[in-house]
């Protein structure tokens, strides 16, 4: 079926070439389509049969026709473009982290409460929302990863837009790829030591990375202060209402977090709730960060979309 579709088309800039060339005019081509239709016969067999173009003509324009195709699949690619709604993108990632909450509640609870079975202590691991290296961290970074490539694409825009803010985007793309990478290296998590014996810290401040952390989140405003305020309502809401989200959890959890370690243990029921809750909010931040990334792309472009460039595999389209 491919391959007829091909001759078609062949066929069909054949007869545009020769007419084009003054070799056949309109009038003898709409000839030959009605007896093609009859006979089923091809385009160069009637034209020869009719005398109207040599044999050795129609050879010449194929060549140059299967040149064409040849060279049109090497020097153009074919696009692909793949549409991202941010509602769609939003539901997407709320699944997900249901999911995984779900997961790794289930896991700890069961780790605490049941009787050792079959996988329970590997998929407690595998799902520990607490844990290093495993499912819920690889997402956290993917997703945070994914924030940074958005921010890339927009600055991309606005700077081809000679906008203002450009280096805000910047900042904000690199800020989330150092995200991403601190999730998977755990780097604030080294910090608690060092700064908890600098300090003295406990209670609250048991998890003594907060202490920075906080720091850098009022750095943080001050600097973007001016970008967030000229921002369009929309996006402005939903940036607020996300950091607002996913620093409730990385902070005010892992405060309270902090107090349960130091008047029970880690494997308090307590802290395992709190970091249930202080996972979902993380996560859950970044989703609404993601929507309304993708959101403010669709307000400036009508669309948000990706567009993949896949080559063609080189062909030969002429029978």
């Amino acid at each position: 079926m491919k391959r007829a579709e091909n001759n078609i088309d062949v066929e069909k800039l054949l007869a545009e070439s020769l007419t084009k060339a003054g070799l056949i005019d309109k009038k003898q081509l709409c000839s030959v389509v009605k007896q093609q239709q009859i006979s089923k016969k091809s385009l160069e067999t009637i034209l020869v049969e009719r005398g109207w173009v040599k044999p050795q003509t129609i050879t010449y324009f194929k060549e140059n026709l299967k040149n064409s195709f040849e060279q049109q699949t090497i020097l153009e690619p074919e696009n692909i473009t793949i549409n991202l709604s941010p509602k769609l993108a939003f539901r997407v990632f709320v699944t997900i982290i249901s999911f995984l909450v779900s997961a790794g509640l289930i896991g700890s609870l069961s780790q605490r409460y049941l009787p050792d079975f079959f996988l329970r202590d590997a998929f407690a691991i595998a799902f520990d929302l607490d844990g290093e290296m495993n499912i819920p961290a690889f997402y956290s970074a993917s997703a945070l990863l994914f924030c940074s490539i958005i921010l890339s694409f927009i600055t991309y825009i606005k700077k081809n837009r000679h906008d203002s803010y450009t280096l805000y985007w910047g900042g904000l793309s690199f800020i989330f790829a150092f995200l991403s990478f601190d999730e998977i290296a755990s780097l604030h998590e080294r910090m608690v030591g060092p700064v908890r014996t600098a300090l003295g810290t406990s209670g609250f401040l048991y998890f003594a990375w907060v202490i920075p952390a906080g720091i850098g989140v009022l750095i943080f405003l001050l600097v973007f202060l001016k970008f967030i305020t000229n921002l369009n309502a929309n996006t402005r809401n939903l940036f607020l209402i996300a950091g607002a989200t996913f620093i409730a959890g990385a902070i005010g959890c892992e405060l309270v977090g902090g107090y349960i370690v130091s008047v029970y243990t880690k494997q308090s029921i307590f802290y395992i709730f709190e970091v249930t809750l202080e996972e979902l909010l993380e996560q859950l931040g970044v989703a609404i960060f993601i929507y309304g990334l993708l959101s403010h792309i669709s307000f400036y472009t009508k669309d948000a979309f990706l567009k993949i460039q896949i080559p063609h595999r080189n062909r030969t389209y002429v029978a």
